[in-house]
């Protein structure tokens, strides 16, 4: 699991986030934790998960099987905060290059 080195943060998730970035590296996943990646499905901008869905053995196999390793950009406390979050990720990018393509822009 890799970390954006630009981790973006939610509001509610702010005053944890230290808390929960070790929570979720230990495994001792915060049930309120939610993580957003790059989407799975090309025809997203984002993905919103559980942090606790992530860990799990069927997500390690996916990325196996994937080859490819997963990558945080995202923290948040709740699903609310989750969604906050993931707009003001598209806004900023939208806001800088007219357009949507996240993974160019997060690079």
């Amino acid at each position: 699991m890799l970390w954006y080195k630009h981790l973006y943060v939610g509001e509610a998730a702010e005053k944890k986030r230290f808390s929960i970035i070790q929570r979720i590296r230990s495994g001792d996943i915060p049930a309120k934790a939610y993580v957003i990646l790059y989407p799975a499905n090309p025809n997203n901008l984002l993905d919103i998960w559980e942090a606790s869905q992530i860990c799990s053995r069927e997500w390690e196999k996916r990325r196996e099987a994937e080859g490819e390793e997963l990558l945080i950009l995202g923290i948040a406390w709740g699903y609310q905060d989750a969604l906050g979050l993931a707009g003001q990720m598209v806004n900023e990018v939208y806001q800088a290059t007219g357009g949507f393509n996240l993974r160019e822009y997060l690079s």
